[in-house]
């Protein structure tokens, strides 16, 4: 049985999205041609691998004894592409989950730029990033390159390109529901609601450096099975203040509250590429989201009123200046 990659990657960006259209947008396909991807893998390995439903769209079980091995299948053939013709295959981007920041980034560099052939993957955390960007598996990645198990090697270099604002979200109902902004302070007698949380060591340390500072604990209480289930829990259960990114899509549908904090959490991404020998089209991608980058002011901050961990000061002062 011969497998179509094109085919497989809709699936799993898909199956990681559990929602059609954002897997589209991910993927920079109509939902229409995705979906017709996704029937034709199926017709393939002649079982469904989703369940249709019109509130969210979930794996069956083959669908999830086929995830892990399709993913193992992407790994290898990305591999193997990097082996051979790095000066004709698009440039390799690791935007870590399809969901964050780095793909709204993207997003906008390739409005200004449509010519700029990406191929991206999502490998979970920054420090899965490391190793493929050192062997060269990788051309760039996006991430916060502080607060990691292990320093960032020597042979990587960095840019922070967006100061990303966290945001409060919270039901329409909840008694903080009718400010303008909510104080940090205001969070330390129930917290922030992050059910089960878990994630990358960078971001796990992001959060625990702002928690500490201003006092407010983590609610961690709770099941998540995805960012749907946590705003949809959100909305609809115990009155509970979780956060997101800005850049992030937050389910309009929902009629969340967002509100801003006070002051501001900033978390920093920045791209992250080797040192030497670079894909042909690296250089533009770091010129592009540079320029864009000054242009719409992405590392915007005001210190009065927005929060960074110490370790991020020095490199997000170094992006309002860097040419």
């Amino acid at each position: 049985m011969d497998l179509d990659l094109a085919q497989v990657r809709a699936f799993v960006v898909t199956a990681e999205h559990r929602h059609f259209g954002r897997a589209a947008q991910a993927l920079f396909l109509t939902q229409q041609a995705l979906s017709k991807r996704i029937r034709k893998l199926e017709d393939t390995l002649a079982t469904p691998l989703f369940l249709r439903t019109p509130r969210a769209v979930e794996l069956t079980a083959d669908g999830e004894r086929f995830l892990p091995h399709a993913r193992e299948l992407l790994r290898v053939a990305d591999a193997a592409v990097a082996a051979v013709g790095a000066e004709d295959r698009p440039l390799r981007l690791d935007v870590l989950d399809f969901r964050l920041s780095p793909m709204f980034l993207l997003r906008r560099l390739a409005e200004r730029e449509p010519g700029l052939e990406i191929d991206r993957v999502a490998g979970g955390g920054f420090a899965a990033a490391v190793e493929p960007l050192l062997s060269g598996e990788l051309d760039a990645a996006f991430g916060r390159v502080t607060g990691g198990e292990r320093p960032l090697p020597d042979e990587l270099e960095h840019r922070v390109v967006r100061l990303e604002p966290l945001v409060a979200l919270l039901a329409p109902e909840h008694p903080m529901a009718v400010q303008d902004v909510l104080r940090l302070e205001d969070l330390r007698a129930d917290g922030i609601w992050l059910p089960g949380l878990r994630g990358p060591a960078e971001w796990l340390s992001y959060l625990q450096a702002m928690c500490t500072r201003f006092g407010v604990p983590i609610d961690d209480s709770g099941v998540s099975y995805d960012l749907r289930h946590t705003l949809e829990q959100t909305r609809y259960g115990k009155r509970r203040v979780t956060l997101a990114g800005a850049d992030m899509e937050l389910a309009p549908e929902l009629n969340l509250k967002v509100l801003p904090f006070e002051p501001s959490p900033l978390f920093p991404w920045s791209l992250v590429w080797r040192r030497g020998k670079a894909h042909p089209a690296l250089r533009r991608l770091l010129a592009l989201a540079g320029r864009t980058s000054r242009e719409e002011d992405w590392c915007a901050q005001d210190p009065e009123h927005a929060w960074l961990p110490d370790d991020d000061v020095s490199l997000a002062a170094a992006a309002r200046t860097t040419p």
